[in-house]
C-alpha cells in the first residue's frame, strides 16, 4: 500500500466513528470505526494504530454517553421519588434539556476531535486523543 493510500485510510479509520454516530447515535461511532479498522488493519502498521485510537476514543464516548444517561435516569428517579411526597406534580420533561446538552457536548467533541485526527492522520501525523481510555491495545 503506498503512502497516499495510507493516510486516506488512516483519515477514514477516524471520520468511521462520525459517520457511524449519524447512523446509530449510541453505538454506530464504535461500529463504523470497528469495521473501518478491521478492513485496513493489517496492510498497514500507521492504519493499525489510528483505528486502536479512533476505536478507543469512540468507546470512551460511548461510555461517556452511559454515564450521562445513567445519571439523568438517576435523577429523574429521585426527582419522582420527591414528588410523590410533596403536593408538587412530576413533570416528565423536567431536566430533558440538560439530558440533551450533555449529549450534546459529547457530540460536539466527537465531530471536533475526529476532524482533527483525520486531518492529522492525512498528513501522515500519528494522532492521540486526549482523555482517551486505552481499551483496546
Amino acid at each position: 500500500m503506498d503512502q497516499n493510500q495510507e493516510r486516506t485510510w488512516g483519515a477514514l479509520v477516524h471520520l468511521g466513528g462520525l459517520i457511524g454516530m449519524f447512523i446509530l447515535s449510541f453505538v454506530g461511532n464504535i461500529i463504523g470505526a470497528l469495521v473501518m479498522w478491521l478492513i485496513k488493519r493489517n496492510e498497514s502498521a500507521f492504519i493499525d494504530d489510528q483505528g486502536k485510537e479512533a476505536l478507543n476514543f469512540q468507546i470512551t464516548l460511548s461510555l461517556v454517553n452511559v454515564a450521562i444517561g445513567l445519571l439523568i435516569s438517576l435523577r429523574h428517579g429521585i426527582w419522582a421519588f420527591r414528588s410523590i411526597w410533596r403536593d408538587h406534580d412530576f413533570d416528565g420533561w423536567h431536566g430533558f434539556g440538560s439530558a440533551i446538552s450533555l449529549y450534546g457536548i459529547v457530540s460536539l467533541l466527537n465531530i471536533i476531535f475526529s476532524i482533527i485526527a483525520a486531518v492529522r492522520a492525512n498528513k501522515g501525523i500519528r494522532y492521540r486523543y486526549p482523555l482517551c481510555l486505552r481499551i483496546v491495545k
